[in-house]
């Protein structure tokens, strides 16, 4: 029998209501043994900056747990799946492969042929653009899919929480961007069993924007006033310096190219022609995409760069508004890790966009830098590659762990997988044990000292004082029964 897939989740009725298509001529997007050829191999999927199919984080390691130990609870942050392009950048790709086009047949000869992956129609009205991909085998809603199945074999021992004959209720937790809630909706069909989705699952959406909520919110980047008012250490700080760098690369490329094609290729052509790479990939599959081989291997490696220099400036390390926002999400998991599964539940599934994920990442300094990366030229030897660390359903776990002690009490220890690979982490290297785990309470000091450093949210992003201090909404004991909750 076809495995099924979600194309379209609607609500009815307050029930989760699903809509169906077979997808068993698909290939597999998850073969271990493509996986691995991608590890050993420099692979263009690793250099897409964000705009690749999920891959396994490329420098972290696969580390077993001991036997005696086992994961009692998991936090998971996630970015939503595979996606079109946003309306404003489809408009713009639309507009150039219109005017290259229009060029003549010695620009591009392959455009001939070449069929468009997404419509848009004279208004900018789209039935694609800024949804998730639906077609190939990367496609959005299979790819959310799939990860469920994957994490539900992971942690089937944590399921127990969902029990429809006790009427215990699961929440998952999402933002309202619509590419995100279907992603979270996908997932949960691809995690939960039918019965345990449509009598016990509920979906707690969180408004991407509700200045009213403050820090109750899983799009820090949009609650944080000052964060997007600031010209000079803001979010535009990532835009003008990956500008800087990409005035130089792709300027030698215009210079390549033009005795190539005879023809004056701008900057900005070639910077959508590079992102047209990676989203035809995400929409069709092909990965032989034309747009990909104009470039050189090195040209990529700028893109990935120029890719990275946007996010650490933005809402990474480079700006000092990321660590309060990550802050956020960091403390609540630290919250429930501490207080246990007993008391707080096992499973936290949680969905939001890169651009929230990367304060994560940066307050937990997991892929720290001696020095601010330079606008100038390529740092080969960074630490901060988000190629592999936010590509589309890119995703950060917590697990929490209990292991069996020869001395009565059992330790307690937390790991973090990015990408499904354990990274170590920082001020908890000497302490770490097997499997990579911190003790949990060497964690919860670690995470209260970051809490003193970055400040309080609304001091800090110039809001209303104590106006949401804390995402309230990461708990399971909900009085809403299963379907959508919008807050």
């Amino acid at each position: 029998m076809p495995r099924l897939l979600l194309i379209v989740v609607v609500i009815s009725s307050g029930l989760f209501a699903y809509y169906f298509r077979a997808v068993s001529s698909l290939p597999s997007a998850s073969d271990p043994l493509r996986l691995q050829a991608v590890l050993q191999d420099w692979h263009i999927f690793y250099h897409l900056g964000g705009y690749s199919p999920w891959i396994r984080h490329q420098t972290s390691t696969i580390s077993t747990l001991p036997s005696q130990c086992v994961v009692d609870q998991v936090h998971m942050l996630s970015r939503h799946a595979e996606r079109y392009p946003t309306r404003s950048v489809g408009i713009k790709m639309k507009s150039l492969i219109t005017k290259l086009k229009a060029s003549g047949a010695t620009v591009l000869p392959f455009l001939d042929s070449w069929e468009e992956f997404f419509e848009v129609d004279e208004d900018g009205k789209s039935i694609d653009l800024e949804e998730l991909t639906r077609e190939g085998k990367y496609a959005g809603v299979r790819q959310a899919y799939n990860s469920g199945v994957k994490l539900r074999d992971r942690y089937d021992h944590l399921v127990d929480c969902v029990d429809k004959r006790e009427n215990r209720t699961f929440s998952i937790f999402s933002c309202s961007c619509s590419r995100v809630l279907h992603t979270a909706e996908n997932f949960a069909l691809g995690f939960f069993k039918e019965d345990e989705l449509f009598a016990n699952v509920r979906h707690v959406i969180i408004p991407d924007i509700a200045p009213q909520r403050g820090a109750d919110t899983l799009t820090p980047v949009k609650a944080c006033l000052r964060y997007r008012q600031d010209p000079e250490r803001g979010r535009s700080r990532g835009h003008v310096l990956s500008e800087q760098f990409k005035s130089v690369y792709l300027s030698r490329i215009a210079d390549r190219l033009r005795s190539q094609f005879d023809y004056d290729f701008s900057v900005s052509d070639l910077w959508y022609m590079q992102e047209l790479c990676g989203f035809e990939i995400l929409a069709t599959g092909n990965e032989e995409s034309p747009w990909c081989g104009i470039f050189t291997q090195r040209e990529w490696e700028e893109f990935a760069y120029a890719r990275d220099l946007l996010h650490y400036y933005r809402s990474g390390p480079g700006t000092p508004y990321s660590a309060v926002m990550g802050f956020l999400y960091l403390n609540a998991t630290r919250e429930v890790l501490e207080l246990g599964p007993e008391k707080a539940g096992k499973l936290y599934f949680s969905f939001a966009h890169d651009g929230d994920i990367v304060p994560l990442v940066g307050t937990l300094g997991l892929f720290p830098e001696i020095e601010p990366l330079p606008p100038t030229h390529v740092q080969d030897n960074r630490n901060w590659k988000l190629s592999s660390v936010v590509p589309m359903g890119g995703r950060v776990i917590f697990e929490r762990v209990s292991c069996a002690s020869n001395i009565g009490a059992r330790r307690i220890g937390v790991r973090i997988l990015v990408n499904d690979g354990v990274v170590p982490i920082p001020g908890c290297q000497s302490e770490t044990t097997d499997g990579g785990m911190c003790p949990l309470d060497v964690f919860v000091k670690l995470v209260d000292k970051k809490g003193k450093e970055v400040g309080q949210f609304d001091e800090v992003c110039g809001l209303t004082e104590g106006l949401g201090r804390r995402p309230s909404f990461l708990r399971q004991d909900w009085e809403q029964g299963p379907g959508r909750v919008q807050l």
